[in-house]
C-alpha cells in the first residue's frame, strides 16, 4: 500500500506491505503527490540487534549517537516478553525512515499509529522550524490555544471549559504541533491524540500556551525569559539521544517563544478561569 499523508503542512509518503484502513489515516490523506518524508514500513524476519544500546525506557532503546553516523537506529522491544518488535532506522534529517517489524509482531500498524510514527514525525519537523508540545489545543475564533503542563493538571477540562463557553473547536487533545512559518506560529492537530480515537486535521495562528497549575484561586500571569524555557522544555517532546538534534530543537522552542505569549494560569476547573484567560487574549 501507497499513501500520502500531510501532517503540519509536511507531505508524507508511505508505503507499506500491510494492509492498512483507519479513520486517522484518512483523517491526514493527501490527494495530490508531494513528498518531503518518505517512511517505509515492511516484514523482516531477520533484524539483527547490536550489542550496544542505550536504554531511555523500558522498551525503546538508541543505538549510541556519534557525529559522524550516517543514520539513526532504534530498537522497540515488546514491554512484556522483552522480545524484540521493530527496528526504526532513518537519515541523518528523518526525510527517509525506513521501519522493520518482526513475524511476532500481531498488530504492526499500531506501533505506527503510536510509538514508531510518532518519533519520526516529532524528528522530521525540526527541519521545518516546529515542534511537538504535550498539550491540549483549540481553535476560538481563528486563533490556536495550547494547554500544557504535567500529567493530571487539567489540560482537557480547560480545552473542554472553552469548547464550553466559548464555543471552541478541539484541534488536538494530547500532542499538537507548532511551526514558525515566516515568523507566524501556527498550531496543527496530528495523527497522534494520546488516549483519544478522534484526530482533527485543523490548524490556526497560535495566540498563546497556557501552562497550568491547580490552585483554589483563579490567577494568571504573563512569562518571559529564561523561565519560559525552563517551563517549556519539560513539556516538548525533544530528541535527547541526539546532541546536534537537540540544539535544533531547542532553537525551534526559542523561535516559538519570541513570537508567542506563554501564560501560567494557576486556576480552578470552572468558567472563571475560561473568563480570566479569555481578557488577556482581547
Amino acid at each position: 500500500m501507497k499513501s500520502t499523508l500531510q501532517i503540519a503542512d509536511i507531505p508524507i509518503t508511505l508505503e507499506t506491505d500491510l494492509k492498512w484502513s483507519h479513520r486517522k489515516l484518512n483523517t491526514f490523506k493527501l490527494r495530490s503527490t508531494g513528498e518531503e518524508m518518505k517512511l517505509t514500513y515492511r516484514l523482516d524476519k531477520e533484524i539483527q540487534v547490536p550489542k550496544e544500546l542505550i536504554v531511555f525506557d523500558d522498551s525503546i532503546r538508541w543505538v549510541p549517537y556519534t557525529r559522524d553516523a550516517e543514520k539513526t537506529e532504534l530498537y522497540l522491544f515488546n514491554r512484556m516478553t522483552d522480545s524484540l518488535s521493530y527496528r526504526m532506522t532513518a537519515d541523518r534529517d528523518w526525510s527517509q525512515v525506513d521501519i522493520s517489524y518482526t513475524p511476532e509482531e500481531k498488530k504492526p500498524a499500531a506501533s505506527f499509529l503510536s510509538t514508531l510514527g510518532e518519533i519520526a514525525f516529532r524528528n522530521r519537523i525540526l527541519r521545518h522550524n516546529g515542534l511537538v508540545i504535550h498539550g491540549a489545543a483549540i481553535e476560538y475564533e481563528g486563533r490556536g490555544l495550547i494547554f500544557s503542563g504535567p500529567s493530571g493538571m487539567g489540560k482537557t477540562t480547560q480545552a473542554n471549559l472553552w469548547r464550553k463557553y466559548k464555543g471552541a473547536v478541539m484541534i488536538n487533545h494530547d500532542r499538537p504541533a507548532i511551526r514558525v512559518i515566516q515568523g507566524v506560529p501556527r498550531v496543527y492537530g496530528t495523527l497522534w491524540n494520546g488516549a483519544s480515537r478522534k484526530c482533527t486535521n485543523k490548524t490556526a495562528d497560535l495566540s498563546a500556551i497556557v501552562l497550568l497549575e491547580q490552585s483554589k484561586e483563579n490567577d494568571i500571569m504573563k512569562l518571559a525569559g529564561e523561565e519560559t524555557l525552563k517551563k517549556l522544555m519539560p513539556r516538548s517532546f525533544l530528541p535527547y539521544n541526539n546532541e546536534q538534534d537537540m540544539k535544533l530543537a531547542l532553537k525551534n522552542l526559542e523561535e516559538i517563544i519570541a513570537v508567542t505569549p506563554v501564560f501560567l494560569l494557576r486556576c480552578r476547573p470552572d468558567r472563571e478561569a475560561v473568563e480570566l484567560l479569555y481578557q488577556c487574549m482581547k
